[in-house]
């Protein structure tokens, strides 16, 4: 049993980072050239769409809810939002990839924001690894003159902004399920 929930986890981690990169593929595409959509109307659309999608879902599936902390929900709400409209901001900047390896650095911040908000402890393999990752992020930001991209900082909030999200989702797991914390996001 505990195999088949492991590859069904692993299955659904798939789907969704596929899904994710093709959000922010489009999210460049339709935002490109003068005629460009802004990211704030990109991430309106995002948000939107997925709105259509988990509303739809609750009005078939009629899944039993409980009484949601709103003001954790409203807080994940604007990180959510903002981390996703700066992500799309940035990959009009800079190019994809960059932008893309640049907000890898969100579980850094959010593993440094757990351990001060919500008492975790991260042991040296977890340091290390947050170690090479800001170092790679360095590389790429190259912060040095005439060689610095502004689109790069804003990746870097954007890593931010998720990084508190995934805190804020954290604490919102261990109280509520997990389509109730989907539906009241979207």
């Amino acid at each position: 049993m505990d195999a088949q929930r492991n590859l069904a986890a692993i299955g659904f981690m798939l789907t969704a980072t596929a899904f994710i990169a093709g959000t922010t593929l489009l999210a460049k595409m339709a935002g490109a050239g003068p005629d460009g959509l802004h990211p704030l109307q990109i991430s309106q659309g995002r948000f939107l769409f997925a709105f259509l999608v988990f509303w739809t879902a609750a009005a078939v599936l009629r899944p039993k809810f409980t009484r949601p902390a709103w003001h954790l929900h409203g807080l994940r709400t604007l990180t959510g939002w903002g981390g996703v409209t700066l992500m799309f901001a940035a990959v009009q900047l800079i190019p994809l990839a960059d932008a893309t390896a640049i907000t890898f650095l969100n579980p850094v911040f959010a593993m440094v924001l757990a351990i001060v908000v919500l008492g975790e402890r991260a042991g040296p393999w977890r340091w290390i690894a947050a170690a090479i990752a800001l170092t790679g992020a360095l590389i790429l930001i190259r912060p040095g003159p005439g060689t610095f991209e502004p689109g790069a900082l804003v990746a870097l909030a954007a890593a931010a902004v998720m990084g508190t999200e995934i805190t804020i989702l954290k604490f919102l797991s261990g109280r509520e399920k997990p389509f109730q914390i989907l539906l009241i996001n979207n």
